[in-house]
Protein backbone atom coordinates (compact mmCIF):
# COMPACT_ATOMS: atom_id res chain seq x y z
CA UNK A 1 0.00 0.00 0.00
CA UNK A 2 1.55 3.32 -1.06
CA UNK A 3 1.88 6.28 1.29
CA UNK A 4 -0.88 8.31 -0.43
CA UNK A 5 -3.43 5.53 0.06
CA UNK A 6 -2.36 5.13 3.69
CA UNK A 7 -2.80 8.87 4.18
CA UNK A 8 -6.30 8.82 2.65
CA UNK A 9 -7.39 6.03 4.97
CA UNK A 10 -5.98 7.90 7.97
CA UNK A 11 -7.79 11.04 6.81
CA UNK A 12 -11.14 9.23 7.09
CA UNK A 13 -10.35 7.91 10.58
CA UNK A 14 -9.18 11.32 11.78
CA UNK A 15 -12.13 13.23 10.32
CA UNK A 16 -14.77 12.29 12.91
CA UNK A 17 -12.86 13.27 16.10
CA UNK A 18 -11.70 16.49 14.46
CA UNK A 19 -15.27 17.34 13.48
CA UNK A 20 -16.68 16.55 16.92
CA UNK A 21 -14.06 18.17 19.12
CA UNK A 22 -12.83 20.94 16.85
CA UNK A 23 -15.76 22.16 14.76
CA UNK A 24 -19.23 20.84 15.56
CA UNK A 25 -18.86 20.87 19.36
CA UNK A 26 -17.98 24.59 19.65
CA UNK A 27 -20.58 25.44 17.00
CA UNK A 28 -23.38 23.63 18.84
CA UNK A 29 -22.45 25.29 22.13
CA UNK A 30 -22.47 28.72 20.49
CA UNK A 31 -25.71 28.16 18.56
CA UNK A 32 -27.49 26.89 21.68
CA UNK A 33 -26.43 29.90 23.76
CA UNK A 34 -26.09 32.66 21.18
CA UNK A 35 -28.48 34.95 23.08
CA UNK A 36 -26.49 34.48 26.29
CA UNK A 37 -22.94 34.92 24.96
CA UNK A 38 -21.33 38.31 24.43
CA UNK A 39 -18.85 37.06 21.81
CA UNK A 40 -19.84 36.29 18.22
CA UNK A 41 -19.06 33.56 15.70
CA UNK A 42 -15.98 35.12 14.15
CA UNK A 43 -14.31 35.42 17.55
CA UNK A 44 -13.64 31.68 17.66
CA UNK A 45 -14.81 29.81 14.55
CA UNK A 46 -11.97 30.54 12.16
CA UNK A 47 -9.40 29.67 14.80
CA UNK A 48 -11.10 26.36 15.55
CA UNK A 49 -11.51 25.61 11.84
CA UNK A 50 -7.86 26.37 11.09
CA UNK A 51 -6.53 24.30 13.99
CA UNK A 52 -8.92 21.45 13.15
CA UNK A 53 -7.81 21.29 9.51
CA UNK A 54 -4.16 21.43 10.57
CA UNK A 55 -4.60 18.63 13.11
CA UNK A 56 -6.59 16.59 10.60
CA UNK A 57 -3.98 16.83 7.82
CA UNK A 58 -0.88 16.60 10.02
CA UNK A 59 -2.25 13.84 12.27
CA UNK A 60 -3.26 11.75 9.26
CA UNK A 61 0.18 12.24 7.70
CA UNK A 62 1.90 11.08 10.88
CA UNK A 63 -0.33 7.99 11.03
CA UNK A 64 0.47 7.18 7.40
CA UNK A 65 4.19 6.93 8.11
CA UNK A 66 3.84 4.67 11.16
CA UNK A 67 4.46 0.91 10.95
CA UNK A 68 1.37 -0.93 9.74
CA UNK A 69 0.55 -2.74 12.98
CA UNK A 70 0.96 0.42 15.07
CA UNK A 71 -1.14 2.38 12.59
CA UNK A 72 -3.92 -0.22 12.59
CA UNK A 73 -4.08 -0.25 16.40
CA UNK A 74 -4.26 3.55 16.50
CA UNK A 75 -6.98 3.54 13.81
CA UNK A 76 -9.05 1.18 15.97
CA UNK A 77 -8.51 3.30 19.08
CA UNK A 78 -9.44 6.53 17.24
CA UNK A 79 -12.54 4.86 15.80
CA UNK A 80 -13.71 3.56 19.19
CA UNK A 81 -13.12 6.87 20.96
CA UNK A 82 -14.83 8.90 18.21
CA UNK A 83 -17.91 6.68 17.97
CA UNK A 84 -18.34 6.50 21.75
CA UNK A 85 -17.98 10.28 22.01
CA UNK A 86 -20.68 10.66 19.38
CA UNK A 87 -22.96 8.16 21.15
CA UNK A 88 -22.33 9.82 24.55
CA UNK A 89 -23.56 13.17 23.31
CA UNK A 90 -26.47 11.66 21.41
CA UNK A 91 -27.83 9.23 23.99
CA UNK A 92 -26.05 9.15 27.36
CA UNK A 93 -25.90 12.76 28.56
CA UNK A 94 -28.73 12.87 31.09
CA UNK A 95 -27.84 16.19 32.73
CA UNK A 96 -25.00 18.59 31.99
CA UNK A 97 -25.80 21.76 33.94
CA UNK A 98 -27.89 23.37 36.66
CA UNK A 99 -30.34 26.02 35.50
CA UNK A 100 -29.06 28.41 38.18
CA UNK A 101 -25.50 28.27 36.88
CA UNK A 102 -24.13 26.61 40.03
CA UNK A 103 -21.64 23.77 39.88
CA UNK A 104 -23.00 20.26 39.49
CA UNK A 105 -23.44 18.01 42.50
CA UNK A 106 -21.25 15.21 41.19
CA UNK A 107 -21.52 13.16 44.38
CA UNK A 108 -25.23 12.69 43.74
CA UNK A 109 -24.43 11.42 40.23
CA UNK A 110 -22.00 8.66 41.18
CA UNK A 111 -24.51 6.02 40.15
CA UNK A 112 -25.01 7.63 36.76
CA UNK A 113 -21.25 7.98 36.29
CA UNK A 114 -20.66 4.32 37.19
CA UNK A 115 -23.32 3.03 34.79
CA UNK A 116 -22.03 5.35 32.07
CA UNK A 117 -18.46 4.08 32.53
CA UNK A 118 -19.59 0.45 32.37
CA UNK A 119 -21.42 1.18 29.11
CA UNK A 120 -18.27 2.75 27.67
CA UNK A 121 -16.18 -0.26 28.67
CA UNK A 122 -18.68 -2.76 27.25
CA UNK A 123 -19.10 -0.89 23.96
CA UNK A 124 -15.37 -0.30 23.63
CA UNK A 125 -14.71 -4.02 24.17
CA UNK A 126 -17.36 -4.95 21.60
CA UNK A 127 -15.92 -2.58 18.99
CA UNK A 128 -12.37 -3.70 19.76
CA UNK A 129 -13.44 -7.32 19.15
CA UNK A 130 -14.57 -6.59 15.58
CA UNK A 131 -11.06 -6.82 14.04
CA UNK A 132 -10.64 -10.27 15.61
CA UNK A 133 -14.00 -11.50 14.29
CA UNK A 134 -13.77 -9.96 10.81
CA UNK A 135 -10.06 -9.61 10.24
CA UNK A 136 -10.39 -8.88 6.53
CA UNK A 137 -13.60 -6.83 6.65
CA UNK A 138 -13.32 -4.69 9.79
CA UNK A 139 -11.46 -1.94 7.93
CA UNK A 140 -14.36 -1.45 5.51
CA UNK A 141 -16.87 -1.59 8.38
CA UNK A 142 -14.99 0.99 10.40
CA UNK A 143 -14.38 3.28 7.44
CA UNK A 144 -18.03 3.05 6.38
CA UNK A 145 -19.36 3.92 9.83
CA UNK A 146 -16.84 6.75 10.26
CA UNK A 147 -17.57 8.20 6.83
CA UNK A 148 -21.35 8.08 7.38
CA UNK A 149 -21.27 9.74 10.82
CA UNK A 150 -18.76 12.31 9.56
CA UNK A 151 -21.01 13.20 6.64
CA UNK A 152 -23.95 13.71 9.00
CA UNK A 153 -21.81 15.92 11.24
CA UNK A 154 -20.59 17.96 8.29
CA UNK A 155 -24.16 18.62 7.16
CA UNK A 156 -25.11 19.58 10.71
CA UNK A 157 -22.15 21.97 10.95
CA UNK A 158 -23.05 23.65 7.65
CA UNK A 159 -26.69 24.04 8.74
CA UNK A 160 -25.59 25.60 12.04
CA UNK A 161 -23.33 28.04 10.19
CA UNK A 162 -26.20 29.07 7.92
CA UNK A 163 -28.69 29.36 10.79
CA UNK A 164 -26.30 31.24 13.08
CA UNK A 165 -25.85 34.44 11.15
CA UNK A 166 -22.52 36.05 12.12
CA UNK A 167 -23.79 39.45 13.23
CA UNK A 168 -21.76 42.24 14.77
CA UNK A 169 -21.80 43.15 18.43
CA UNK A 170 -25.15 44.58 19.46
CA UNK A 171 -24.41 45.11 23.08
CA UNK A 172 -25.38 47.56 25.72
CA UNK A 173 -24.02 47.69 29.22
CA UNK A 174 -24.09 50.12 32.13
CA UNK A 175 -21.69 52.99 32.50
CA UNK A 176 -19.41 53.16 35.52
CA UNK A 177 -19.54 56.93 35.40
CA UNK A 178 -21.17 58.13 38.59
CA UNK A 179 -20.73 54.96 40.62
CA UNK A 180 -18.92 57.00 43.28
CA UNK A 181 -20.97 60.16 42.80
CA UNK A 182 -24.07 61.39 44.59
CA UNK A 183 -26.45 64.23 43.86
CA UNK A 184 -26.47 67.46 45.92
CA UNK A 185 -30.19 67.07 46.65
CA UNK A 186 -31.93 63.84 47.58
CA UNK A 187 -30.23 60.47 47.12
CA UNK A 188 -31.68 56.97 47.32
CA UNK A 189 -28.65 54.67 47.56
CA UNK A 190 -29.31 50.93 47.39
CA UNK A 191 -26.54 48.43 48.02
CA UNK A 192 -27.41 44.99 46.65
CA UNK A 193 -24.81 42.50 47.81
CA UNK A 194 -25.01 39.25 45.88
CA UNK A 195 -26.21 36.34 48.00
CA UNK A 196 -25.51 37.94 51.38
CA UNK A 197 -27.64 36.18 53.99
CA UNK A 198 -28.56 37.47 57.42
CA UNK A 199 -27.42 34.57 59.62
CA UNK A 200 -23.85 34.83 58.34
CA UNK A 201 -23.72 38.61 58.61
CA UNK A 202 -25.12 38.50 62.13
CA UNK A 203 -22.10 36.38 63.09
CA UNK A 204 -19.88 39.07 61.59
CA UNK A 205 -21.68 41.83 63.52
CA UNK A 206 -21.40 39.86 66.74
CA UNK A 207 -17.64 39.57 66.24
CA UNK A 208 -17.30 43.22 65.25
CA UNK A 209 -19.63 45.43 67.30
CA UNK A 210 -18.16 48.55 65.67
CA UNK A 211 -20.29 47.77 62.61
CA UNK A 212 -23.43 48.65 64.56
CA UNK A 213 -21.76 51.89 65.61
CA UNK A 214 -21.17 52.95 62.00
CA UNK A 215 -24.74 51.98 61.15
CA UNK A 216 -26.32 53.52 64.24
CA UNK A 217 -28.83 55.53 62.19
CA UNK A 218 -30.08 52.37 60.47
CA UNK A 219 -32.76 49.86 61.35
CA UNK A 220 -31.79 46.24 60.84
CA UNK A 221 -34.61 43.94 59.71
CA UNK A 222 -33.65 40.38 60.63
CA UNK A 223 -36.74 38.83 59.05
CA UNK A 224 -36.50 40.03 55.44
CA UNK A 225 -37.80 37.86 52.61
CA UNK A 226 -36.17 38.01 49.16
CA UNK A 227 -39.06 36.27 47.36
CA UNK A 228 -36.72 34.82 44.69
CA UNK A 229 -33.49 33.16 45.76
CA UNK A 230 -31.35 33.93 42.72
CA UNK A 231 -30.08 37.21 41.28
CA UNK A 232 -32.41 36.76 38.36
CA UNK A 233 -35.34 37.17 38.77
CA UNK A 234 -34.79 38.85 42.15
CA UNK A 235 -33.34 42.19 40.99
CA UNK A 236 -35.73 42.50 38.05
CA UNK A 237 -38.63 41.82 40.42
CA UNK A 238 -37.42 44.34 43.01
CA UNK A 239 -36.96 47.17 40.53
CA UNK A 240 -40.08 46.53 38.46
CA UNK A 241 -42.41 45.25 41.19
CA UNK A 242 -43.65 42.63 38.71
CA UNK A 243 -43.98 39.02 39.84
CA UNK A 244 -42.75 36.21 37.62
CA UNK A 245 -45.47 35.04 35.25
CA UNK A 246 -45.30 31.26 35.02
CA UNK A 247 -47.69 31.25 32.06
CA UNK A 248 -45.11 32.71 29.68
CA UNK A 249 -41.51 31.73 28.88
CA UNK A 250 -38.97 33.18 31.31
CA UNK A 251 -37.14 34.95 28.48
CA UNK A 252 -40.38 36.72 27.58
CA UNK A 253 -40.97 37.75 31.20
CA UNK A 254 -37.38 38.99 31.44
CA UNK A 255 -38.21 41.57 28.76
CA UNK A 256 -41.87 42.31 29.45
CA UNK A 257 -41.60 42.99 33.18
CA UNK A 258 -39.87 46.33 32.52
CA UNK A 259 -42.74 47.55 30.40
CA UNK A 260 -45.59 46.67 32.73
CA UNK A 261 -47.61 49.63 34.03
CA UNK A 262 -46.30 49.35 37.57
CA UNK A 263 -42.68 49.42 36.45
CA UNK A 264 -43.21 52.33 34.07
CA UNK A 265 -45.11 54.34 36.68
CA UNK A 266 -42.39 53.82 39.30
CA UNK A 267 -39.54 55.06 37.11
CA UNK A 268 -41.67 57.80 35.56
CA UNK A 269 -42.36 59.07 39.08
CA UNK A 270 -38.67 59.16 39.91
CA UNK A 271 -37.78 60.87 36.64
CA UNK A 272 -40.56 63.43 37.09
CA UNK A 273 -38.97 64.38 40.43
CA UNK A 274 -35.59 64.87 38.72
CA UNK A 275 -34.04 61.63 39.94
CA UNK A 276 -31.40 60.12 37.73
CA UNK A 277 -31.88 56.35 37.87
CA UNK A 278 -28.62 54.40 37.63
CA UNK A 279 -27.79 50.74 37.99
CA UNK A 280 -24.20 49.67 38.62
CA UNK A 281 -23.53 45.98 38.10
CA UNK A 282 -21.11 43.66 36.34
CA UNK A 283 -20.84 44.33 32.62
CA UNK A 284 -22.92 41.45 31.41
CA UNK A 285 -26.02 42.80 33.15
CA UNK A 286 -28.31 40.82 30.87
CA UNK A 287 -28.05 38.18 33.62
CA UNK A 288 -29.39 40.68 36.13
CA UNK A 289 -32.19 42.58 34.44
CA UNK A 290 -32.60 41.38 30.85
CA UNK A 291 -31.86 43.10 27.53
CA UNK A 292 -30.65 46.60 28.37
CA UNK A 293 -31.40 47.98 24.91
CA UNK A 294 -35.07 48.05 25.96
CA UNK A 295 -34.32 50.15 29.05
CA UNK A 296 -32.94 53.39 27.61
CA UNK A 297 -35.77 55.45 29.06
CA UNK A 298 -35.76 53.56 32.38
CA UNK A 299 -32.14 53.12 33.44
CA UNK A 300 -30.18 56.30 32.71
CA UNK A 301 -26.62 54.98 32.65
CA UNK A 302 -27.02 52.51 29.79
CA UNK A 303 -24.42 52.80 27.03
CA UNK A 304 -23.51 51.15 23.75
CA UNK A 305 -20.41 49.02 24.09
CA UNK A 306 -18.02 46.75 22.23
CA UNK A 307 -16.35 44.09 24.35
CA UNK A 308 -12.65 43.34 24.39
CA UNK A 309 -12.59 39.58 23.94
CA UNK A 310 -10.05 37.43 25.76
CA UNK A 311 -9.59 35.14 22.77
CA UNK A 312 -7.31 32.69 24.54
CA UNK A 313 -9.78 32.22 27.41
CA UNK A 314 -12.65 31.98 24.95
CA UNK A 315 -11.05 29.17 22.94
CA UNK A 316 -9.87 27.29 26.03
CA UNK A 317 -13.29 27.40 27.70
CA UNK A 318 -15.19 26.51 24.52
CA UNK A 319 -12.94 23.50 24.02
CA UNK A 320 -13.42 22.46 27.65
CA UNK A 321 -17.19 22.71 27.19
CA UNK A 322 -16.89 20.64 24.01
CA UNK A 323 -14.89 17.91 25.72
CA UNK A 324 -17.41 18.05 28.57
CA UNK A 325 -20.19 17.14 26.10
CA UNK A 326 -18.49 14.10 24.63
CA UNK A 327 -16.61 12.37 27.45
CA UNK A 328 -18.12 9.94 29.99
CA UNK A 329 -19.43 11.24 33.32
CA UNK A 330 -16.45 9.89 35.22
CA UNK A 331 -14.20 12.62 33.77
CA UNK A 332 -16.73 15.41 33.15
CA UNK A 333 -15.96 17.22 36.46
CA UNK A 334 -12.46 17.98 35.12
CA UNK A 335 -13.95 19.94 32.23
CA UNK A 336 -16.90 21.69 33.89
CA UNK A 337 -16.89 25.42 33.13
CA UNK A 338 -18.23 27.80 35.79
CA UNK A 339 -20.76 30.39 34.61
CA UNK A 340 -18.71 33.33 35.89
CA UNK A 341 -15.71 32.20 33.80
CA UNK A 342 -17.72 32.62 30.60
CA UNK A 343 -18.59 36.15 31.70
CA UNK A 344 -14.90 36.94 32.17
CA UNK A 345 -14.29 36.30 28.46
CA UNK A 346 -15.61 39.79 27.69
CA UNK A 347 -15.24 41.63 30.95
CA UNK A 348 -13.92 44.94 29.61
CA UNK A 349 -15.54 47.35 27.18
CA UNK A 350 -14.02 50.00 24.96
CA UNK A 351 -16.52 52.70 25.90
CA UNK A 352 -15.08 53.24 29.38
CA UNK A 353 -13.91 51.34 32.43
CA UNK A 354 -16.37 48.76 33.76
CA UNK A 355 -18.36 49.15 36.95
CA UNK A 356 -16.70 47.85 40.09
CA UNK A 357 -18.68 44.70 40.87
CA UNK A 358 -16.21 42.82 43.06
CA UNK A 359 -16.32 43.96 46.69
CA UNK A 360 -12.57 44.57 46.72
CA UNK A 361 -12.57 46.51 43.46
CA UNK A 362 -15.32 48.79 44.74
CA UNK A 363 -13.46 49.30 48.01
CA UNK A 364 -10.23 50.15 46.19
CA UNK A 365 -12.04 52.71 44.01
CA UNK A 366 -13.71 54.12 47.11
CA UNK A 367 -10.36 54.59 48.86
CA UNK A 368 -8.56 56.02 45.82
CA UNK A 369 -11.23 58.19 44.20
CA UNK A 370 -13.49 58.94 47.20
CA UNK A 371 -17.17 59.83 47.06
CA UNK A 372 -17.98 63.12 45.36
CA UNK A 373 -20.98 65.26 44.48
CA UNK A 374 -22.15 65.66 40.87
CA UNK A 375 -23.42 69.23 40.80
CA UNK A 376 -25.11 68.67 37.42
CA UNK A 377 -27.73 66.45 39.07
CA UNK A 378 -30.72 67.33 41.19
CA UNK A 379 -31.45 63.95 42.80
CA UNK A 380 -30.23 60.42 42.25
CA UNK A 381 -31.52 56.85 42.62
CA UNK A 382 -28.51 54.49 42.65
CA UNK A 383 -28.56 50.71 42.74
CA UNK A 384 -25.07 49.35 43.41
CA UNK A 385 -24.82 45.61 42.83
CA UNK A 386 -21.69 44.07 44.37
CA UNK A 387 -20.39 40.50 44.51
CA UNK A 388 -21.27 40.06 48.20
CA UNK A 389 -20.97 36.46 49.37
CA UNK A 390 -21.22 35.02 45.87
CA UNK A 391 -18.56 32.43 45.16
CA UNK A 392 -15.68 32.50 44.53
CA UNK A 393 -14.93 34.24 47.82
CA UNK A 394 -12.15 36.70 47.12
CA UNK A 395 -12.58 39.56 49.60
CA UNK A 396 -10.09 39.98 52.41
CA UNK A 397 -11.30 40.88 55.90
CA UNK A 398 -9.95 44.41 55.35
CA UNK A 399 -12.14 44.92 52.27
CA UNK A 400 -9.39 44.44 49.68
CA UNK A 401 -9.48 42.00 46.77
CA UNK A 402 -7.64 38.68 47.04
CA UNK A 403 -6.33 36.94 43.94
CA UNK A 404 -5.68 33.71 45.85
CA UNK A 405 -9.18 33.58 47.33
CA UNK A 406 -10.40 33.84 50.91
CA UNK A 407 -13.20 32.35 52.98
CA UNK A 408 -16.87 32.95 53.67
CA UNK A 409 -16.21 34.60 57.02
CA UNK A 410 -13.41 36.81 55.67
CA UNK A 411 -15.58 37.90 52.76
CA UNK A 412 -18.42 38.73 55.15
CA UNK A 413 -16.05 40.88 57.22
CA UNK A 414 -14.81 42.55 54.04
CA UNK A 415 -18.37 43.45 53.08
CA UNK A 416 -18.80 45.16 56.43
CA UNK A 417 -15.65 47.19 55.81
CA UNK A 418 -16.95 48.26 52.40
CA UNK A 419 -20.30 49.48 53.74
CA UNK A 420 -18.69 51.19 56.74
CA UNK A 421 -16.27 53.11 54.54
CA UNK A 422 -19.03 54.21 52.20
CA UNK A 423 -21.13 55.52 55.11
CA UNK A 424 -18.12 57.36 56.56
CA UNK A 425 -17.44 59.08 53.26
CA UNK A 426 -21.12 59.89 52.76
CA UNK A 427 -21.20 61.55 56.17
CA UNK A 428 -18.04 63.51 55.35
CA UNK A 429 -19.54 65.21 52.28
CA UNK A 430 -20.42 68.86 52.77
CA UNK A 431 -23.98 69.91 53.43
CA UNK A 432 -26.92 67.73 54.37
CA UNK A 433 -26.28 64.98 51.84
CA UNK A 434 -26.11 62.18 54.42
CA UNK A 435 -29.07 63.53 56.37
CA UNK A 436 -31.20 63.83 53.22
CA UNK A 437 -30.22 60.42 51.87
CA UNK A 438 -32.12 57.16 51.98
CA UNK A 439 -29.63 54.31 52.26
CA UNK A 440 -30.75 50.69 51.88
CA UNK A 441 -28.18 47.94 52.41
CA UNK A 442 -29.55 44.58 51.39
CA UNK A 443 -28.90 41.62 49.11
CA UNK A 444 -30.57 40.39 45.95
CA UNK A 445 -31.16 37.10 47.77
CA UNK A 446 -29.93 35.08 50.70
CA UNK A 447 -28.04 31.85 50.22
CA UNK A 448 -28.92 29.47 47.41
CA UNK A 449 -30.65 26.88 49.56
CA UNK A 450 -33.45 26.69 52.08
CA UNK A 451 -31.11 26.62 55.10
CA UNK A 452 -29.97 30.25 54.69
CA UNK A 453 -32.86 31.87 52.82
CA UNK A 454 -33.07 35.47 53.99
CA UNK A 455 -31.02 38.47 52.84
CA UNK A 456 -29.55 41.18 55.03
CA UNK A 457 -31.65 44.35 55.19
CA UNK A 458 -30.61 47.69 56.73
CA UNK A 459 -32.35 50.99 56.02
CA UNK A 460 -31.74 54.60 56.98
CA UNK A 461 -34.63 56.82 55.89
CA UNK A 462 -33.87 60.52 55.37
CA UNK A 463 -33.52 62.76 58.44
CA UNK A 464 -32.93 59.85 60.79
CA UNK A 465 -30.51 60.25 63.67
CA UNK A 466 -30.34 57.58 66.39
CA UNK A 467 -28.16 56.79 69.37
CA UNK A 468 -27.86 53.18 68.28
CA UNK A 469 -28.92 50.80 65.51
CA UNK A 470 -32.46 49.47 65.86
CA UNK A 471 -33.30 45.82 65.29
CA UNK A 472 -36.74 44.50 64.36
CA UNK A 473 -38.21 41.18 63.26
CA UNK A 474 -41.02 42.82 61.27
CA UNK A 475 -41.96 40.50 58.37
CA UNK A 476 -40.76 42.59 55.40
CA UNK A 477 -40.15 41.51 51.83
CA UNK A 478 -38.46 42.62 48.62
CA UNK A 479 -42.07 42.97 47.45
CA UNK A 480 -42.02 46.17 49.53
CA UNK A 481 -39.13 47.79 47.67
CA UNK A 482 -40.90 50.28 45.40
CA UNK A 483 -43.36 51.47 48.06
CA UNK A 484 -40.44 51.89 50.49
CA UNK A 485 -38.51 54.07 48.04
CA UNK A 486 -41.55 56.21 47.23
CA UNK A 487 -42.28 56.65 50.93
CA UNK A 488 -38.73 57.76 51.65
CA UNK A 489 -38.59 60.40 48.93
CA UNK A 490 -41.70 61.94 50.51
CA UNK A 491 -45.21 62.86 49.55
CA UNK A 492 -45.73 60.12 46.96
CA UNK A 493 -48.86 58.08 46.49
CA UNK A 494 -47.92 54.43 47.01
CA UNK A 495 -51.28 53.05 45.87
CA UNK A 496 -50.62 50.24 43.43
CA UNK A 497 -47.17 49.51 44.84
CA UNK A 498 -48.14 47.29 47.74
CA UNK A 499 -46.80 47.92 51.23
CA UNK A 500 -43.55 49.49 52.39
CA UNK A 501 -41.27 48.09 55.08
CA UNK A 502 -42.61 50.82 57.39
CA UNK A 503 -46.09 49.32 57.20
CA UNK A 504 -44.95 46.22 59.07
CA UNK A 505 -44.20 45.89 62.76
CA UNK A 506 -42.65 43.19 64.87
CA UNK A 507 -45.22 40.53 65.70
CA UNK A 508 -47.34 41.14 62.59
CA UNK A 509 -48.60 38.04 60.80
CA UNK A 510 -47.76 37.94 57.12
CA UNK A 511 -47.76 35.09 54.62
CA UNK A 512 -44.73 35.32 52.36
CA UNK A 513 -43.46 33.19 49.50
CA UNK A 514 -39.94 31.98 48.79
CA UNK A 515 -39.35 30.81 45.21
CA UNK A 516 -36.58 28.34 44.43
CA UNK A 517 -35.76 27.09 40.89
CA UNK A 518 -37.10 23.55 40.75
CA UNK A 519 -33.84 22.19 39.42
CA UNK A 520 -32.15 22.85 42.76
CA UNK A 521 -34.81 20.91 44.66
CA UNK A 522 -36.75 17.88 43.39
CA UNK A 523 -35.04 15.49 40.99
CA UNK A 524 -33.16 18.21 39.17
CA UNK A 525 -34.99 17.82 35.87
CA UNK A 526 -38.07 19.96 36.45
CA UNK A 527 -38.88 23.35 34.99
CA UNK A 528 -40.16 26.22 37.08
CA UNK A 529 -40.04 26.99 40.79
CA UNK A 530 -40.74 25.34 44.08
CA UNK A 531 -42.66 27.84 46.20
CA UNK A 532 -42.46 27.74 49.99
CA UNK A 533 -44.93 29.73 52.07
CA UNK A 534 -44.36 30.78 55.66
CA UNK A 535 -46.20 32.97 58.14
CA UNK A 536 -43.68 33.88 60.83
CA UNK A 537 -39.91 34.19 60.73
CA UNK A 538 -36.92 32.77 58.93
CA UNK A 539 -36.69 29.78 61.25
CA UNK A 540 -40.05 28.51 60.08
CA UNK A 541 -38.83 28.78 56.50
CA UNK A 542 -35.48 27.15 57.29
CA UNK A 543 -37.35 24.20 58.78
CA UNK A 544 -39.52 23.67 55.69
CA UNK A 545 -39.35 20.36 53.91
CA UNK A 546 -38.04 20.41 50.37
CA UNK A 547 -41.37 19.66 48.80
CA UNK A 548 -43.14 22.98 48.39
CA UNK A 549 -45.57 23.69 45.57
CA UNK A 550 -44.26 23.39 42.04
CA UNK A 551 -45.11 26.23 39.67
CA UNK A 552 -44.02 25.03 36.24
CA UNK A 553 -42.81 27.50 33.63
CA UNK A 554 -42.40 27.14 29.90
CA UNK A 555 -39.03 25.51 29.20
CA UNK A 556 -37.17 28.20 27.28
CA UNK A 557 -34.98 29.72 29.97
CA UNK A 558 -31.69 28.00 30.75
CA UNK A 559 -29.94 30.20 33.30
CA UNK A 560 -31.48 31.77 36.39
CA UNK A 561 -28.41 33.96 36.78
CA UNK A 562 -25.93 34.39 39.55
Amino acid sequence: MNIIKKWKISLIYMLLPVLLYGILGPLEIYAGNVDEFIFILKDFFWFFLGVSVLVWLAGSAVLAFLPEKVRDVLHVMIFIFSVLSYVQNLFFNQKLMNANGSIMDWDSMRGTATVNLIIWIVLAAALAAVPFVWKNRYQKIYLGITAFISAVQLVTAVCLLIATVPVGYRLMTVSAKGQLEVAPGSNVIVFLFDGCYNTQFEETMAAHPEIAGTLKDFTYYDNADCHYNYTFPSIAHMLTGVDVDCNIPMEEWRESCWHEERSRNFFNTLHSLDYECDLYSYNYVYDVIGPIENLKDIIDNTIDATPFIDYRLLCVELEKMTIYKYVPYIVKPRFEVKDYVMQEIACNFDSESPCAYENGDFYQALMEERLSVDASLENKFSVIHLSGLHMPWNTNADGTYSVEGTSLSETSEGIAVVMQEYIRQLKALEGDIYDNATVIITADHGGTNISVPQPIYFIKPPHTLQEEMQITSAPISHDDFQATVLTCIGGQNTTGYGTSVFDWKEGDQRTREYWVPAETVGNGNEEGFYVYTYDTDRYELMGSSEEGILYPTLPTFANFGR
